[in-house]
């Protein structure tokens, strides 16, 4: 039985980002995507301009993306490979910290 994903990457990139400036209290609300990233071409520095303040707003994120990743993907991906599927989008699209990145180095690596 082939796998049939219940929302596109466009709407999964849409979800999680439109949650992680909710987390952090942008006050910004998006209809879909393409006004998302219209607004994003219009402040290309809007993850600066942002920050997670507190590294439970980032886990909270972080979970956010986690249960909603195979949403978008199916099943048989491993653990690591949503691991790395992670740090990629929070590499492309994740707000600056206002907390040190080694804090959350050491709690990942325990």
């Amino acid at each position: 039985m082939a796998y049939v994903k219940k929302i596109s990457g466009k709407q999964f990139t849409f979800d999680v980002i439109t949650k992680e400036l909710d987390i952090v209290g942008s006050g910004l609300h998006f209809n879909d995507y393409e006004e998302l990233f219209e607004w994003a071409k219009k402040h290309p520095k809007w993850f600066t301009e942002y920050e997670f303040k507190t590294k439970e707003q980032f886990y909270e994120w972080k979970k956010y993306f986690y249960d909603h990743f195979y949403d978008w993907q199916p099943k048989r991906v491993k653990k690591n490979e949503l691991d790395r599927e992670f740090a990629w989008f929070n590499l492309d699209y994740g707000l600056k910290y206002g907390f040190d990145y080694e804090e959350l180095y050491e709690e990942d690596k325990a």
